[in-house]
């Protein structure tokens, strides 16, 4: 979920630890440290590459043991991390030799029908949303992982496969239980303390330890989703197609101001190396719908037509869709976020695949890594503008992901990164549409109204300032 504290803070001694013990005496919480059996699962990451080796763990089972805990690491000046999900691979949810809060206890769901609201706790990950929500023909807007813990998504934004219809988790997000640092326990909601209600909602990850979330949740049409994978060959001609069709599916029309999906469609164009591709480069797209078989095959007609030689698309249970981009947990990763507008050019779009395909060859440890971008309706997320999240405009994001084993290849996997990234940016800078200043101001092109560069907070951003990511949302912050 995220750290409460800079690298000034102080780690953990055998006094904290002993004093921590005392504290939780009599509850429920479990102090994990690193002679104890369990304490590797704490630290444990979906990137390793992430993970950090705590001075002490704790598993809470409430938001009064957490209280406890802030409070004297705060009066103590203690390194503090908090980790939901373990999807940071940036390591925000890790702290070298500091106090780890692991809020794996506290998964608890629970869906209230007459308020049609889901009470989450802040360890829960978007699977336990997607299961329990479904039971009663309801979802929410989530990760597409479903191992992505809830509370470092939604205070970051979120993006799901519902953005498209209902906008960001946090245009869902009714209300925050959270810790403060002075271990005060608060609620925050549009009519609570509004003011750190609009700041969580987007920018949330340093103003405590969020133990409960509220999401609005919605009435599922049909159950079942149009989803799966359509692999193609690098065949030429392929990729130019593909490149057509996606911008031809989710650019939105200037004269009805809508996209062909109509918010009910998403997806991606990508770069992978499937098992069974024999150590070819294969062109992905994968896609979700929702609505009848009929008329989503209607919808994506074009994609379909240019004859992938693999097409798993068929009708799934809603939880099943978060499945489809799901890398194991436990690996080494880095997810660098980037930004692109449509039209997607060919040119770039073949630029990537060379350059997927080089870095792929001289670097077989990283043989599942993917390199994407992501593909959804951003009208509704553009209309909405609940919460400090400054990122809303008619942009889109990318992933590029290198996926790893050995730690020898960190180095060498996170500089691909890096320097695709760098790629990235000059392509939105020479062919960006602009739309609000750009120039010196900021590394990328600047979009929207709140001037804030078109990149994802909760994806890796190594060299970006906290300026670029939040615009003048840090006008409110220095206020």
């Amino acid at each position: 979920m995220g750290s409460l504290g800079p690298t000034s803070k102080s780690k953990v001694s055998p006094r904290d630890i002993d004093a921590i013990k005392q504290l939780l005496a009599g509850t429920s919480a479990t102090v994990v440290t690193p002679d104890d059996s369990g304490y590797h699962d704490t630290i444990k990451r979906w990137s390793m590459a992430a993970s950090k080796p705590a001075g002490v763990s704790i598993l809470p089972t409430t938001a009064d043991e957490v209280a406890k805990v802030v409070k004297y690491a705060s009066e103590n000046n203690l390194d503090l991390a908090v980790k939901g999900g373990g999807h940071s691979t940036a390591g925000a949810s890790s702290t070298d030799g500091g106090l780890l809060f692991d809020l794996g206890k506290m998964r608890k769901v629970t869906f209230d029908k007459e308020r049609e609201v889901l009470v989450i706790g802040g360890g829960a990950n978007w699977g336990d949303v997607d299961e329990e929500a479904y039971k009663f023909g309801y979802a929410t807007v989530g990760g597409t992982v479903m191992d992505t813990g809830v509370g470092g998504l939604t205070l970051g934004g979120g993006y799901g496969w519902l953005s498209g219809q209902y906008g960001l988790v946090i245009d869902n997000l009714l209300e925050v239980e959270l810790v403060l640092a002075s271990g005060e326990i608060i609620r925050a909601s549009k009519t609570q303390n509004p003011d750190l209600f609009w700041a969580l909602s987007g920018a949330g990850q340093n103003f405590g330890v969020a133990t409960e979330f509220v999401l609005q949740a919605k009435k599922l049409e049909n159950t079942e989703v149009w989803a799966g994978m359509l692999v193609y060959p690098p065949a030429p001609g392929i990729l130019e197609k593909l490149v057509t069709a996606v911008n031809n599916l989710y650019m939105i029309d200037p004269e009805t101001g809508k996209t062909k999906v109509n918010g009910k469609g998403g997806g991606g164009l990508g770069f992978a190396r499937p098992p069974d591709a024999g150590g070819a480069t294969m062109i992905l797209t994968p896609v979700i719908y929702f609505g009848t078989k009929d008329e989503a095959e209607t919808v994506y007609k074009e994609l379909i037509d240019i004859g992938p030689v693999a097409n798993t698309t068929t009708m799934v249970p809603y939880p099943t869709i978060n499945n489809l981009l799901a890398p194991p947990y436990g690996l080494r990763a880095s997810m660098k976020g980037a930004a692109f507008e449509l039209p997607i050019r060919p040119e770039f779009a073949q630029k990537n695949f060379d350059e997927y395909t080089k870095f792929m060859d001289a670097n077989p440890d990283a043989g599942i890594s993917m390199l994407l971008w992501e593909l959804f309706d951003p009208a509704k997320i553009n209309e909405l503008d609940h919460g400090c999240f400054a990122n809303r405009g008619l942009h889109f994001n990318g992933m590029i992901c290198p996926i790893w084993t050995d730690p020898k290849n960190d180095q060498t996997c996170r500089l691909w990164a890096r320097e695709m990234n760098e790629m990235w940016k000059k392509e939105l800078e020479e062919h960006s549409s602009k739309e609000v200043g750009g120039g010196g101001e900021a590394p990328a092109s600047v979009v929207g109204k709140k001037r804030a560069t078109q990149f994802y907070g909760n994806y890796d951003h190594y060299d970006e300032r906290s300026r670029d990511i939040l615009g003048r949302i840090m006008e409110n912050y220095r206020a």
